[in-house]
């Protein structure tokens, strides 16, 4: 990627399915998506299928379906902690018609400061979710329709 050239999210397209799936092997080793899975996210009417791009590379993704359930999303190694997760996360937020809620491994520190970061708050456990590790259930907070109707009351 050119140090100049703007990031932008798209739509997923089936031409990056080789992308997504280096950065989903990359950041999931053991719990990777294979492409059927991942293809079969593209063509669900009610998930969104986002790709965040530069160039010709993809920097990263996020699928999430519209009631605000993130299924997965990802940022390749070399673009992390440069705001890349944050654009995608704040993306789904303001898109997804209720709260953002998610599964993340209760071993992944790193994953789970980002969604604290973003305001998410642990809510439950689900034991052994990944077989080797449970997943912890965080939750966004209210959206901003949500608190607006409550100041009107």
């Amino acid at each position: 990627m050119a140090e100049n050239t703007p990031a932008k999210m798209r739509t997923f397209k089936a031409e990056d399915m080789d992308q997504i799936l280096e950065i989903e092997t990359q950041a999931f080793p053991k719990t990777s998506y294979p492409r059927d899975v991942l293809l079969g996210y593209s063509n669900k009417p009610t998930d969104r299928f986002l790709v965040l791009e530069a160039g010709t590379d993809l920097l990263g993704y996020i699928i999430f379906s519209e009631e605000g359930h993130i299924i997965s999303t990802a940022v390749r190694p070399a673009y992390r902690r440069k705001g890349f997760g944050r654009i995608l996360f704040t993306y789904a937020l303001n898109h997804a018609e209720k709260r953002l809620w998610l599964e993340v491994r209760s071993r992944n520190d790193m994953a789970i400061k980002f969604y604290e970061n973003m305001g998410m708050k642990k809510i439950g456990i689900t034991r052994n979710y990944y077989g080797d590790d449970d997943a912890l259930i965080m939750v966004s907070g209210e959206k901003r329709e949500e608190r607006s109707m409550k100041r009107d009351d």
